[in-house]
């Protein structure tokens, strides 16, 4: 066995509660404001120009009108104006320009333009970009890389006394028996704890996907022009959402070799957090790998056990481990080192499949129930 050294004491316990409102709320918000804040950055640095160039067609303003606070510029006050454009054979259109292509100082003199009727614009030297329309994106994946840091050290900081369970676990059932023979797989795989389903992932995406798919058809049919631009925009982020999506889900980054996994190979069984806990045990070490699924009160959490075939004392931070149902506290299994983490369905499937193709034989799935700890065992 090779391993990291242990702190005294509890690591961080399997936990499964229900969604809070509150939460869900709160990262809409974020998520929205982030958004609405890198789409006024982006609007802002394509509003700016720099200084005149000659061109061939030239743009007489006839009107102007203000937008904002909140238009298809995000946050802030915008010049939309109208023009007669003249391009050098003669030719008049009447064309309605962007946001502070042309403004009321504009008016009554020829501004020279870029004589494109679906995308006219000034005709300009380009503007440097400024530093501003880039710090709400960079604000925003750091702002979310340093609350993820101060969650993970918070939520894996050793406990410091021992762990008291509030109920017990009965109706304990074997509903997957050891194998007969062992596997003859080859390699490893590496399991992220958290990994999503495909059917979770696309109703997520999809869901998305569908507002998105609204917003580009209205968007292509309605008549206003500064009505269209806004609906493909949103319809465009709803489109990319298998994308975005997929960025912030555990399939992407399990492929991190920093991350959070259990890895299962040909030679053995191990575990990795960052920071926290590495251990790497040989078959020869490990009697039994247990998958147990507790239901209680519409939830289901999936701990992983490991009964070790000697004593394993680096592994003391694992022994015995308990586990949070909503606000129930678990027993940890006797004479058994637990994973100190939840597994979703998505992440059990793969550790039954893993276990199936290296050692069978070592692996066994158990249900229980949650009960009263006032009732005789």
């Amino acid at each position: 066995m090779t391993s990291t050294p242990l702190l005294d004491g509890y690591e961080s316990v399997p936990v499964v509660r229900r969604a809070r409102w509150s939460r869900i709320v709160v990262a809409a918000l974020v998520v929205g404001l982030s958004f609405l804040g890198v789409w006024t950055a982006v609007a802002r640095a394509v509003a700016l120009h720099g200084p005149d160039r000659s061109s061939s067609a030239v743009a007489w303003v006839t009107s102007c009108d203000r937008i904002g606070p909140l238009s298809r510029g995000g946050v802030g006050f915008y010049w939309l104006c109208t023009a007669d454009v003249v391009t050098s054979s003669g030719r008049t259109d009447s064309v309605r320009f962007g946001l502070n292509q042309l403004t009321p100082q504009d008016i009554g003199r020829p501004v020279p333009v870029v004589a494109n009727l679906k995308n006219p614009r000034r005709s300009t030297e380009k503007a440097p970009v400024p530093w501003w329309s880039v710090a709400p994106g960079i604000g925003f994946f750091v702002g979310i890389g340093a609350w993820s840091g101060l969650r993970r050290r918070n939520r894996l900081r050793h406990r410091t006394t021992p762990w008291c369970p509030t109920v017990r676990l009965v109706s304990s059932t074997c509903v997957l028996a050891p194998a007969d023979t062992s596997g003859t797989g080859h390699g490893s795989r590496k399991i992220a704890p958290g990994e999503w389903s495909a059917q979770r992932y696309w109703r997520l995406a999809g869901s998305v996907m569908v507002v998105g798919a609204v917003c580009a058809t209205v968007g292509a049919v309605v008549s206003s022009a500064d009505a269209r631009e806004i609906l493909l925009a949103l319809g465009g982020f709803g489109l990319a959402a298998p994308i975005w999506v997929y960025s912030f889900t555990p399939r992407w980054y399990r492929t991190n070799s920093a991350s959070t996994a259990l890895t299962v190979s040909a030679d053995g069984i191990g575990w990795y957090r960052r920071g926290q806990t590495s251990f790497e045990l040989d078959w020869a070490e490990v009697a039994e790998v247990r998958l147990t699924t507790i239901e209680h009160g519409g939830l289901t959490l999936r701990v992983i056990d490991l009964f070790l075939a000697k004593d394993a004392g680096e592994l003391r931070g694992l022994w015995q481990l308990g586990a949070e149902l909503q606000n129930d506290r678990l027993p940890g299994e006797e004479g058994a080192c637990r994973i100190p983490e939840a597994f979703s369905d998505a992440a059990a499937r793969q550790v039954r499949e893993a276990m199936a193709v290296y050692r069978p034989d070592r692996y066994r799935e158990f249900t229980a129930e949650v009960g009263d700890m006032t009732v005789a065992a």
